[in-house]
């Protein structure tokens, strides 16, 4: 080796020295400012994504009222007028309610008997079986009134038969089974 460096004149080996001394230097920088070129650049993103939710701060009020609107309007339709209400006071709640559905709708309520139900996942069944009497237009109307003004029910069971012996608009004597969920608590 001593040979070799002895063949190599001054020239060269300033020249070979001095590429060494540039390897090590730009391995030198490298290793101490890529991890701070990084960091900037983290850095440079963090106050990108700051200010582009300062500028949407209007937006995203907007949009946390929307969310709590949507999340009022699905707790009324699992729920009705009736979301805090203990159990027997949602039985009456709902008799009253279907009473009321039954004068306008020119619909005999015959019965209602409020049961349990089963048990799905979180909610617990309360079912009310129900009697009606009526025509199939009344009894029609009768059930979509339901639907928009309980929301929160669910016809479960339905049945219909001929209550008289009248060709034209007979009344029908018509079973409803109605279910209605509630947060197990």
């Amino acid at each position: 080796m001593l040979e070799a460096l002895q063949k190599i004149g001054t020239r060269e080996l300033r020249l070979a020295v001095l590429g060494l001394g540039l390897v090590v230097t730009t391995i030198a920088v490298s290793a101490a400012l890529l991890p701070r070129v990084k960091a900037y650049s983290a850095a440079v993103k963090a106050v990108a994504v700051l200010e582009d939710a300062n500028a949407n701060t209007v937006d995203l009020e907007q949009q946390l009222q929307d969310r709590y609107t949507s999340i009022e309007e699905l707790k009324f339709r699992l729920h009705g007028d009736m979301a805090n209400l203990p159990l027997k006071q949602v039985e009456s709640y709902v008799i009253g309610r279907l009473q009321k559905i039954s004068w306008r709708n020119d619909v005999d309520l015959v019965s209602v008997e409020p049961a349990s139900g089963q048990r799905v996942q979180i909610f617990n069944e309360v079912l009310f079986n129900i009697e009606l009497i009526g025509e199939y237009d009344d009894i029609y109307r009768w059930l979509w009134d339901a639907k928009n003004e309980l929301g929160f029910v669910v016809v479960k069971e339905y049945g219909m038969r001929r209550n008289d012996s009248v060709d034209e608009n007979p009344r029908l004597k018509t079973t409803v089974s109605l279910a209605s969920y509630r947060a197990q608590q």
